[in-house]
């Protein structure tokens, strides 16, 4: 009886090795997250830190981009390095950021509209 169960567990291994179906492509779940920091200069007025808030969110109307967040720093531990703005969105596939956020009409209005007011910015693309 346990030479039976050797030999169907060893031919269904052998079958399962030799199966010519294609494997299971695994859901990727990973996202790849964009993050822009940003150091204004210091003499950007209210009015105009409310126009590129406005500008950032419409950053959401482009396809693609599934989850976006333009935040000021609140960090207590003085490691900011003069950054006061953080603008992070969240891709599937860098196709999305590449080839359809990067060089849509709205990224670039923002970038325009923003940038002029800026020391510096910092951005660091990551997958999560």
């Amino acid at each position: 009886m346990k030479k039976i169960f050797l030999i169907l567990v060893l031919s269904f291994a052998a079958y399962s090795c030799n199966s010519t179906s294609e494997p299971e492509t695994p859901v990727q779940t990973k996202k790849l997250q964009h993050i822009v920091l940003i150091k204004y200069n210091d003499s950007v007025s209210a009015n105009t830190h409310e126009e590129i808030k406005a500008g950032a969110l419409s950053l959401k109307e482009i396809e693609g981009v599934h989850n976006l967040n333009y935040s000021t720093n609140v960090s207590p531990e003085g490691f900011s390095k003069g950054y006061t703005h953080s603008l992070t969105l969240y891709f599937e596939k860098e196709t999305d950021r590449d080839e359809i956020y990067l060089p849509h009409p709205i990224h670039q209005a923002f970038v325009k509209l923003f940038v002029p007011f800026t020391e510096d910015i910092l951005v660091f693309d990551y997958w999560e």
